[in-house]
């Protein structure tokens, strides 16, 4: 089942993969419960507030810490199709996931609140989910890994018109994202949350509503960089073969879609500044470019190669799969937050 022959090399992707499936669950399902330190019920993961509803973190961020939750559990589906598929070629995924983990060490560290007394986990979980990513990286380039790096010759190499524009605004904007929330997170969280707006005072804490803190955002910013620098593999690289890293993109993309609209449903999503509803508008926009680009590339060789346990599969089985997630994700996050509230 495990295509990853160096025993060393699957003991580190099993451990980050265990380390990112535990975060984007705990994140993506009991995001409020996390950032309340469990005051509004079960969380996987405590941040260590409970009961501490004057701490500077308490309740901050719970819908950010729900998508970053999202971006998490894409790429812990990138880490288990590297275990299962192989690591010929794979540095197409590491190499984007490595700089992104890296930032995300970086950040968190930099951007940390000492005046909280939050729990200190996540410093050293991002640090050794970052090491041992990168020494499964250093160990399988005796299996491949790098097969194709050396012949990398950045231009662009998409010939279908709509996909290209999709993936030019994808990269465009995912950079312009991505580096904003990772060097200026005040800002960013400054011009959400305007200071001088009574609807930012009327946030609810205990609700996990309040604004988002630095930490937050700047983890966001180099999640988001790693589906940035995947979407800009495909356009300089030519579309052949990328389903490798188109596959998680749309699957993380497709779940928090599903996972936002059933939050708008369940009335936990911020919807009171014009912000707030431009964003809940661009996330299904970001996943229509993804497939949109991912099907109109598949004559220009998107799908060459695919396996499913190491064995050549037809399209259809990734597009039922896809629809497959959505319903699980829906109903898990509908019952999450519709039947058990």
């Amino acid at each position: 089942m495990i295509k990853i022959e160096s025993t060393p090399a699957k003991i580190c992707l099993g451990i980050s993969a265990l380390l990112l499936f535990v975060y984007s669950v705990s994140f993506m399902f009991f995001a409020t419960e996390y950032v309340t330190g469990g005051d509004t019920g079960f969380a996987l993961i405590k941040n260590g507030l409970a009961g501490s509803e004057s701490d500077p973190a308490y309740g901050k961020g719970g819908i950010e810490t729900g998508f970053n939750g999202v971006l998490f559990f894409g790429i812990f589906v990138s880490t288990m199709l590297i275990m299962f598929e192989g690591a010929k070629g794979k540095w197409r995924i590491m190499l984007p996931v490595i700089a992104g983990m890296t930032t995300m060490t970086v950040c968190i560290w930099t951007y940390w609140n000492p005046d909280s007394a939050a729990s200190d986990t996540p410093k050293y979980a991002s640090i050794f989910a970052t090491i041992t990513y990168t020494a499964a990286y250093l160990l399988l380039r005796g299996e491949g890994v790098n097969d194709g790096l050396s012949d990398f010759k950045p231009g662009i190499n998409v010939k279908d018109k709509i996909a290209m524009l999709s993936l030019i605004f994808l990269v465009g904007s995912g950079l312009f994202f991505a580096l904003r929330m990772i060097f200026t997170p005040d800002t960013v969280i400054a011009d959400g949350f305007p200071a001088d707006k009574e609807w930012v005072k009327l946030l609810d804490d205990s609700e996990g509503l309040g604004a988002p803190l630095p930490t937050t955002v700047s983890v966001t910013g180099a999640m988001l960089l790693v589906y940035t620098i995947w979407a800009g593999l495909v356009l300089m690289d030519g579309p052949s073969g990328k389903w490798m890293i188109m596959h998680p993109s749309a699957i993380a993309f497709v779940a928090v879609t599903v996972t936002t609209y059933v939050g708008l449903v369940a009335g936990l999503a911020r919807t009171t500044s014009d912000q707030n509803q431009m964003d809940i508008l661009t996330i299904p926009l970001v996943m229509l470019l993804v497939l949109t680009s991912y099907y109109r590339l598949k004559p220009e060789g998107m799908e060459d190669g695919m396996t499913f346990m190491g064995e050549e599969v037809e399209g259809h089985t990734f597009t039922n799969a896809l629809l497959i997630l959505a319903i699980i994700v829906g109903l898990l996050t509908t019952i999450n937050e519709v039947l058990l509230t």
